[in-house]
């Protein structure tokens, strides 16, 4: 199936089909994509404006690692899509240990709302009023979104849901139904939203590795290719031994 036909809120079934299909290939997971009707494409011009702000203090998002690193990654994630869930699940923690963690990259996480998944909005919610309780909850939140997608999708009161996680994950739950009450959460999205459209994000996961957009799920070595090559690029030069690098980069 080409995932291209698939309109922004409609035919969830044939997605569905898609999605369980491509679980049981030992293939890099395609992106969840928009079809046509979006806002047009931006020009270069206007898609390196938008990488400039998206780096800014207060821009949306939620930063990992150093500031400013060598290599800066902005990913754009749906914590409904199965595909964003696989990528957080499975490959970011392996590079996370070896570029995020040793400061060797920026890895600056945008939950935005593709459309097209049962309760994403209001899992998006949850995780912004999880943020406004700071960095550490936001990632219990987000950690338990993509460990528990299924459940939460099938919920017919989500909110409650959600409501219950972040007293079992140590949030304050009074300031955190108080937020899911309020617009706040609708605001924040709606920044991480204009955002992904100014870059022309139309599939989830979408990351912009040193600008270099990618999207999918790649596997844990395919992405490490992609980091190690913008480190290489950042640096001017081959990187050695000592940074853990691969002598050749695929």
């Amino acid at each position: 199936m080409n995932t291209r036909e698939i309109p922004r809120m409609a035919a969830p079934l044939l997605l569905g089909a898609a999605i369980a299909l491509s679980f049981r290939l030992e293939k890099p997971a395609p992106p969840v994509e928009l079809s046509g009707g979006e806002p047009p494409e931006p020009s270069a011009a206007e898609t390196q404006a938008a990488l400039a702000r998206a780096v800014l203090p207060g821009s949306p998002g939620y930063d990992r690692g150093l500031t400013v690193p060598p290599v800066t990654v902005i990913e754009f994630a749906d914590f409904a899509c199965p595909y964003c869930a696989r990528f957080a699940l499975q490959s970011y923690p392996a590079l996370a240990e070896e570029f995020v963690k040793p400061g060797l990259v920026r890895w600056k996480y945008v939950p935005f709302v593709l459309g097209i998944f049962s309760n994403s909005q209001e899992a998006t919610r949850a995780a912004e009023c999880a943020g406004e309780q700071g960095q550490a909850a936001f990632g219990r939140m987000h950690d338990y979104l993509y460990a528990e997608q299924e459940v939460w999708k099938a919920a017919p009161d989500p909110a409650a849901v959600f409501r219950a996680t972040a007293r079992s994950t140590g949030l304050d739950a009074g300031r955190f139904a108080s937020c899911l009450a309020s617009a706040a959460p609708d605001r924040r999205i709606g920044a991480s939203n204009a955002l992904a459209d100014q870059l022309g994000v139309r599939a989830t996961p979408t990351f912009f590795v040193a600008g270099r957009r990618v999207e999918g799920a790649l596997p844990p070595d395919e992405f490490r290719a992609v980091l190690l090559q913008a480190l290489s690029a950042a640096r001017g030069a081959p990187l050695g031994p000592a940074a853990g690098a691969r002598p050749k980069v695929p």
